[in-house]
């Protein structure tokens, strides 16, 4: 079993072959049947799932740097882990044996992990940022805010932008913020300043967003499949990080998706995007299958129809300081002329879709 410490957290892994596998992942090497995989050893525990998060995040961190973390000497790498590991058996002259359970794996076993990561290898040994440069004298240091769990954080930028984080995010920039651009993994609402014409960035998994000064949404969390930029004020500019070609311009009460697989951007009308910090839910003649689609991300709550067709009946209503997600259904069901049901831990709406169209 390896043992893997990351400032606050200890990660153990039963296998070290996820190590490659998520390198991979991260680097779109993988194949379907790979992700597949992987993605269920992730869901399978909680420490799996922290470890793929922090991993997935820092990736995107490191693309802060002027030069990439992979263009490290893989030796000048090992030196540093190395010299932050317990000595290890041959060091002492010791015969080696296999590792117990409360061992530390020595990293060269992880060549394939560090192939893809050696940056973010040396980051979870350290605790610390510290991804130093080609020919650099010195490591460079992000700023950096992050959320946990059921979190949220509001923080003011050095060029009078303000950012609120939500839930299990990370931001990083480096300072004295000159060009106004950070990184973002998870999900946050921006206000961004004026700044005489000044252009303000942020790459979030693949999707750059730039403004020049206006309120939106910005959603990329690691592990989902979509980046999605949706606007309140002012216009937006999306494009996919070094294919120009694929930008959308959008203005307020647009939004547009980033699909990380397909490499490809969709406008589209926003809705609710921001529910989060807003606390209000409005749905105006929205499609069912829409308003669910919501609902589900903001309760966290798995929530069905019994036929597919209900899904093209529309809603119209408002929700403000929603309360439960119960207390929601309930009022969406009386006014659609449906049934709610509870089915283990699950809701179901059901009715005659002729009804509600």
């Amino acid at each position: 079993m390896a043992i893997i410490t990351s400032g606050k957290h200890i990660y153990q892994m039963d296998n070290t072959k996820y190590l490659d596998l998520i390198g991979r992942y991260l680097a779109g090497e993988c194949e379907a049947a790979e992700a597949a995989a992987l993605l269920k050893w992730v869901a399978a525990q909680p420490a799996n799932q922290a470890l793929f998060d922090e991993l997935s995040q820092l990736w995107q961190m490191s693309s802060l740097y002027d030069e990439p973390p992979l263009q490290l000497e893989i030796e000048q790498a090992w030196g540093k882990l190395e010299s932050k590991l317990p000595s290890s058996a041959a060091d002492n002259g010791l015969p080696l044996e296999e590792p117990s359970d409360a061992s530390i794996i020595p990293l060269r076993r992880w060549s394939a992990f560090l192939r893809y990561a050696a940056a973010l290898a040396l980051l979870l040994t350290a605790g610390y940022w510290i991804f130093s440069r080609m020919g650099a004298q010195d490591a460079t240091q992000l700023v950096e805010w992050s959320t946990g769990p059921g979190e949220q954080q509001s923080h003011q930028l050095p060029d009078g932008s303000t950012v609120v984080l939500n839930e299990n995010t990370r931001l990083a920039y480096i300072p004295p913020f000159e060009e106004r651009r950070v990184q973002l993994a998870g999900e946050a609402f921006f206000e961004v300043a004026r700044q005489n014409g000044k252009a303000f960035s942020i790459e979030a998994g693949g999707a750059a967003t730039t403004v020049l000064g206006t309120s939106f949404n910005l959603r990329a969390y690691p592990d989902e499949e979509r980046v999605e930029v949706s606007v309140r004020s002012g216009k937006v500019a999306v494009e996919q990080i070094g294919k120009e070609a694929k930008k959308v311009l959008l203005q307020a009460g647009q939004a547009a998706v980033y699909h990380k697989k397909e490499e490809t951007l969709e406008k589209l009308a926003a809705s609710n995007a921001d529910a989060w910090k807003t606390q209000q839910l409005v749905f105006d003649l929205a499609r069912l299958e829409e308003v669910l689609e919501v609902l589900r991300r903001y309760f966290k709550a798995e929530i069905n129809v019994t036929s597919p067709q209900l899904l093209n009946c529309r809603f119209q209503g408002e929700f403000i300081q929603p309360g439960g997600v119960k207390e929601v259904l309930e009022a969406l069901a009386f006014t659609m002329d449906l049934e709610l049901q509870e089915r283990d831990g699950a809701y179901w709406l059901d009715g005659d879709a002729s009804r509600c169209n």
